[in-house]
């Protein structure tokens, strides 16, 4: 069975938010502001978090995407009356999958 590591997505908790939601996206352009409408933008999955300042990938998002490439990652806190903040944005490589194995390979006498 290969090793494929996981990726913890954290942020800093902020006064008067009872939740977060984490948005992402193949597509930076996703999260600029004349495009960006929360949880109706295209082209974006979420996931709402609370109780908490971190989500671990894949495990506590099983709908992330498990294609390998660059991702945008927004993070918004939201209240209690359901109004979310502006997101936060990073981006990083996420690869879920191993190389594969050697071909070839053997023992030899020196």
């Amino acid at each position: 069975m290969p090793i494929i590591r996981r990726r913890k997505i954290w942020w800093e908790g902020v006064p008067d938010a009872s939740s977060y939601v984490v948005y992402v996206s193949r597509d930076g352009n996703a999260f600029s502001p004349g495009n960006f409408a929360w949880e109706s933008t295209p082209g974006i999955l979420c996931r709402s978090v609370a109780g908490k300042t971190d989500l671990i990938i894949p495990d506590e998002w099983p709908e992330f995407p498990m294609e390998p490439g660059t991702y945008y990652v927004g993070i918004t806190a939201r209240d209690d009356l359901g109004n979310q903040s502006d997101p936060f944005v990073s981006s990083a490589l996420f690869r879920f999958h191993a190389p594969p194995t050697p071909p070839r390979a053997g023992i030899e006498s020196l």
